[in-house]
């Protein structure tokens, strides 16, 4: 039979086991029998799906100065409306969320109540005013519903510190732009006739802008929903109305870096830092595309880039914590792990409840050799965050090394559960497999890893492992090529495709 042995390091940021074959042998196969009992151990608190109806008014008054454009007038009306009934539906939020154990700021709640509530209705009537002055009101009906709500409250700590920052910039955007409003009807009733032809032109780009903030506000709306095709477009309809408005373009830019394609999410924070720089999560998204890109790339002069954004976020908004992580993450990866660990330690001091930055630190452990400490930060995030996917990963990872596989097994179970999508914790359940020599459970979970991740190379590795272990010579050897074309550098693959084709 083949005679197999391990050893764990971490490849381009994702944590592997490395199958190595070393010798062949006539030894017949000993029988494997395992049984595993899972037991759940934690209760989870169910919650009936409910839609809660939220009633409001707005208003908005045109025809008491400059030309204005009625339509837009009638959707300030809405925006007022909205707004009172997003404030309605805040404190219904706020009482889920301690009901979830998890209380949320005012900030969070105020900006998940922004971006949730689904319109049914908000009808316009029209009042006249002195006989000259058009008053349109607004009365909306909104929809609250809890999964949605549920769904806001488990995105992850970062999403939820940059919607708030976005939708602070967006709510002082829009009183700027209304106060401008004022300022020019003021100016209206004592000017000249020419002076009065500027003003109207002014109230004109005044309207461009609030009507751009609003497809800003419905694609944030769609991006909360996970709607990205939808946000995305909202998001270029409001840069065609206003080429010079700053947040969509950061908004692209997330939505880029959520789909992975890197180089153009940096090209929309970079456009959004052209036309305002001052705006953090903007500086923080380019951090982010860099720290990916030199991951993907193998780039470490990539990280020295992220870090560069990242101070330059840092230095914008000193509360800001989603940065120092991301800080934390480049120090990391070019093994300066005091300065990395500093940095979670920043992060975790300015959002004790975000369980990234202790996942995270417990990588760097790991890469000191230290997996007690490790195991540690791992269940301080899940403490945070029971249903953290990457936690309950690394967790697994960390006791693959010290050989507790059964518990490992445990661990990478409900990552995937938590994360469907999630390559990692499928490659460290077909390693598991591997060395239990279920080589048919084993494939199937590489398999799922390869799928998530096609340029996954330890996933190659490790299916080759299992084909072998099923004495598929031919598809062990084509998987072992795999690996090796993948990632080239790591001898291990080498070694295993060098002995595969011995069996061919």
């Amino acid at each position: 039979m083949i005679i197999f042995r391990y050893r764990s390091e971490y490849i381009n940021d994702k944590n592997v086991i490395i199958m190595s074959e070393i010798c062949i042998s006539k030894r017949p196969n000993a029988f494997f029998t395992m049984v595993l009992i899972f037991l759940l151990s934690t209760l989870t608190l169910v919650v009936f799906a409910e839609l809660k109806l939220i009633e409001a008014d707005g208003y908005s008054i045109m025809g008491d100065g400059p030309e204005e454009n009625p339509v837009v007038a009638q959707e300030r009306a809405r925006n007022a409306a909205k707004r009172a009934a997003s404030e309605k539906a805040g404190v219904f939020i706020e009482s889920m969320s301690e009901v979830r154990a998890g209380q949320l700021t005012k900030d969070a709640v105020r900006t998940i109540s922004a971006n949730i509530v689904e319109v049914k209705s908000a009808p316009i009537t029209v009042e006249i005013l002195g006989g000259v002055a058009v008053k349109y009101n607004c009365h909306i009906t909104v929809v609250v519903d809890t999964d949605i709500v549920l769904a806001q409250l488990n995105k992850s700590k970062d999403k939820i510190e940059d919607a708030i920052k976005l939708n602070k910039d967006q709510e002082e955007y829009t009183a700027k732009n209304d106060a401008e409003l004022a300022e020019l009807k003021e100016k209206f009733k004592t000017a000249t006739e020419p002076e009065r032809q500027v003003i109207n032109k002014e109230v004109k780009r005044n309207e461009e802008k609030f009507t751009a903030t609003q497809l800003h506000a419905d694609g944030v709306n769609r991006y909360q929903l996970d709607d990205l095709d939808g946000a995305t477009k909202f998001f270029n309809q409001a840069i065609a109305v206003d080429p010079l408005y700053s947040a969509p373009w950061t908004s692209l830019g997330w939505i880029h870096f959520d789909r992975g394609q890197y180089d153009e999410a940096i090209k929309c924070f970079q456009h959004a830092i052209d036309l305002y720089d001052e705006f953090a999560p903007s500086w923080n998204g380019m951090g982010c595309s860099y720290n990916y890109k030199g991951t993907n790339e193998n780039r470490p002069d990539y990280y020295q880039k992220a870090i560069e954004f990242c101070r330059r976020a840092i230095e914008l908004d000193r509360n800001y914590a989603a940065p120092w992580n991301n800080l934390g993450y480049s120090y990391d990866k070019l093994k300066d792990y005091d300065r990395a660990i500093e940095c979670f330690k920043k992060g975790i001091e300015l959002d004790p409840n975000d369980p990234a930055p202790w996942s995270n630190m417990g990588n760097v452990y790991e890469h000191l050799g230290n997996s007690e400490k490790a195991i540690e930060c791992y269940e301080k995030a899940l403490a945070i965050k029971n249903d953290y996917a990457k936690a309950w990963n690394n967790f697994g990872y960390a006791l693959s090394r010290k050989g507790d596989f059964d518990k490992a097994f445990e661990c990478f179970t409900k990552a995937t559960q938590y994360d469907d999508n999630y390559a990692e914790p499928w490659n460290g359940l077909g390693y598991v497999y591997n060395f239990k020599k279920d080589y048919k459970k084993a494939a199937e979970c590489c398999h799922k890893a390869i799928k998530i991740d096609p340029n996954y190379a330890n996933a190659w590795n490790n299916l080759g492992y299992a084909y072998g272990g099923q004495g598929n010579f031919k598809k062990s050897y084509e998987a072992y090529k795999k690996a090796v074309e993948l990632d080239p550098d790591v001898e291990a693959y080498k070694t295993n495709l060098e002995n595969a084709q011995k069996r061919l």
